[in-house]
């Protein structure tokens, strides 16, 4: 066969195979700069919940001025649920990136991890919790009546809007949607370590939660608006020991101070949820043993949740 009939054969077969394939989207980027990118996705929608729904509030006074049923005080899935769709939409765009991106689609590998845990009262936590009851009993009678007196006297409009802030931080929705991003992005990246984060604090959180309600109807103390005193009880709806937003918090912040390995994000895990327990303390909601109290309680938990995932804690996942 000649040189002209080679190369004619060589053209048909590539006109009937057709052009080549384009890369699929996520060949486009490597993994870690797909982590990266979400990451840092989640991290603004996580602040845009915080303020949410402030930017509908500012857009209206700044372009309609028309009355609406909600105001800068309102937050996210509370007053009026019919103005966060929104959010919820943009929630959902996130989502959708992260599973379009996915380099992996097993949602097996939460149960996995979550069936492979293996609790263990270890003494180290039985010491832990000793001390901080001592610790918790201590800030009751000697810090807690001073501690309060001083929260009053710094009152002010700017200290009164950081309060919102973290007390935002701190409930609603959030603690869930974190949970649920390492969960999604951790099965669509492949990263067994986010999914163990995901596992965990789920674990710890419900373990915690279960043992503040529990410990909150026991003990029955009044919270400090009602301007009881510390030592009151009231039972019901206005009690206070423990703080159920401070619990939370550091069960979720736990896990990345015991778990990760990044310095930066076990800090900011830890400030953030000191954040959220002392704005329950200067929104006059908790004494400050009830938020010493909340985050034994929620390290513990997470304590427990990481070395049961990970046999000791820092080293896998």
């Amino acid at each position: 066969m000649s040189t002209e009939d080679k190369v004619g054969s060589e053209q048909l077969a590539v006109g009937r195979k057709g052009p080549e394939p384009l890369p699929t989207a996520h060949c486009l980027l490597p993994t870690n700069r797909k982590r990266r990118y979400a990451s840092a996705a989640f991290v603004a929608l996580l602040v845009l919940s915080v303020f949410w729904p402030s930017p509908i509030v500012s857009w209206n006074r700044l372009t309609q001025n028309r009355e609406l049923a909600i105001d800068e005080l309102s937050f996210l899935g509370r007053e009026a649920p019919s103005w966060d769709v929104v959010f919820w939409c943009l929630a959902g765009l996130l989502l959708i990136a992260i599973l379009q991106s996915a380099d992996g689609n097993d949602f097996r590998e939460p149960w996995r991890q979550l069936r492979a845990m293996r609790f263990a009262a270890a003494r180290r936590v039985w010491i832990v919790l000793a001390i901080g009851a001592a610790l918790v009993a201590i800030v009751w009678f000697f810090a807690d009546a001073a501690m309060l007196a001083w929260a009053e006297r710094v009152q002010s409009d700017g200290l009164e809007n950081v309060i919102r802030i973290a007390n935002r931080f701190g409930g609603g929705m959030n603690p869930a949607l974190i949970v649920i991003f390492f969960l999604v992005a951790g099965v669509a990246y492949r990263m067994s370590r986010w999914t163990g984060y995901a596992v965990a604090m789920a674990v710890a959180g419900l373990f915690a939660g279960i043992l503040g309600q529990i410990v909150k109807l026991m003990i029955g103390r009044a919270r400090p608006e009602l301007w009881l005193g510390p030592f009151q009880h009231a039972p019901g709806s206005s009690t206070s020991f423990p703080s159920g937003h401070t619990v939370g918090a550091f069960a979720l912040a736990g896990v990345l101070v015991f778990a990760s390995r990044n310095l930066p994000l076990r800090v900011i895990a830890f400030l953030l949820a000191a954040a959220v327990g002392l704005s329950r303390v200067f929104a006059f909601r908790h004494w400050l043993s009830d938020v010493t109290a909340s985050a034994v309680i929620g390290l513990a938990a997470a304590y427990v949740a990481v070395t049961a995932l990970t046999n000791e804690p820092r080293e896998h996942p």
